[in-house]
């Protein structure tokens, strides 16, 4: 348990950093947010923004994600300028789709009501009427804001080069612009993880899963939720661009695929005839090795946090939370205890 004199540096300022940063602040703690890089510059500016709690019962991220759109819903609440569009979600296969709880069938009249801009629509999809919307970006860095107004540093390019220790103490770390004290480090550095657990002899296997965000612009919206298809992934982001996930190609032709899915953009969409590729990322996901959720202290000393999962948009709001009250609290029972560190 930590009280509010002692200083608490999460490192990392991507959306699960900045989330966990606001849930401490918000409560008086004492907390500085350090990143090598600008907030979201990593794999949370290439995310999709995807928020749904539709997932199989047995999925390692089951506890997480089934709590994800009340916890975003109450940020929503509490941060007005916290955009997030509740429009839900359809998704469509050629080969049929198992069902989930959330799922709702509808046909292909439903369809075309629903989304009257796509081309061609399948005789059947599934819909999810709770899935919401978000931009990982501007959402991370209206957290950190708000998390500065309540009293919390954030500093950056500060790159972590060292855990500072003072025996098995931790004191601090040592970064690119200096020295920062620490009574507790939180890792929500993604695929930086591993590096730094290195340094203390502990190994979180993180595999960095590249993923690639198309932003296009149309004239004219074209859809209204997220049309997730086996030919497309899009979505319309809060100023009105065109966005679409795209997976890495096996051949690393980045060009080719992005040119592929333009095509695809303006056959399946009307109004999108005349779209043009605005820019296009790669985002480094951090995957951990074994599909679980890490969230834990690594340390016996119960100084040093380790949080990283995927999908972290979809489950940052829950994460600050709970890891808010562990580090506040000092109660320990309210994450499974296959998302502990130990399982490594």
């Amino acid at each position: 348990m930590l009280n509010q004199e002692k200083k608490i540096v999460v490192v990392g300022a991507g959306i699960v950093g900045a989330s966990i940063a606001y849930h401490l602040a918000q409560r008086g703690m004492n907390v500085r947010v350090l990143d090598s890089d600008q907030p979201a510059s990593g794999a949370t500016g290439s995310a999709f923004g995807w928020i749904t709690s539709a997932v199989r019962d047995d999925a390692p991220d089951v506890f997480l994600r089934r709590a994800s759109v009340s916890d975003w819903q109450r940020l929503a609440a509490e941060i007005p300028e916290l955009w997030i569009n509740w429009k839900g979600a359809m998704s469509y296969a050629d080969a049929p789709q198992p069902a989930l709880a959330d799922h709702i069938q509808i046909n292909q009249t439903t369809i075309t009501r629903m989304e009257p801009a796509l081309n061609a629509p399948p005789e059947q999809a599934l819909y999810v009427e709770k899935d919401g919307i978000i931009d990982p970006g501007v959402a991370t860095r209206i957290l950190l804001n708000r998390a500065e107004q309540m009293g919390a540093q954030l500093s950056y390019p500060a790159t972590v080069q060292a855990i500072i220790r003072d025996n098995d103490n931790v004191i601090g770390v040592e970064t690119s612009a200096g020295r920062f004290e620490a009574d507790c480090i939180v890792l929500a550095c993604g695929i930086g993880i591993p590096e730094l657990t290195e340094t203390i002899g502990a190994s979180i296997p993180i595999i960095a899963s590249p993923a690639i965000l198309l932003r296009v612009s149309t004239a004219q919206p074209v859809v209204n939720a997220i049309i997730a298809g086996d030919d497309m992934e899009v979505r319309h982001a809060q100023n009105g661009d065109l966005l679409a996930a795209e997976d890495y190609p096996e051949n690393g032709d980045v060009d080719a695929l992005a040119d592929t899915a333009i095509a695809t953009i303006k056959k399946r969409l009307k109004g999108a005839e005349d779209c043009t590729l605005i820019g296009r990322s790669v985002g480094l996901r951090p995957v951990p090795a074994n599909g679980y959720p890490v969230v834990g202290f690594i340390d016996d000393n119960q100084q040093i946090y380790v949080a990283v999962m995927h999908p972290a948009v979809t489950c940052a709001a829950t994460l600050g939370r709970l890891i808010g009250d562990e580090l506040i609290t000092g109660i320990a029972d309210s994450l499974p205890d296959a998302y502990r560190p130990a399982h490594f």
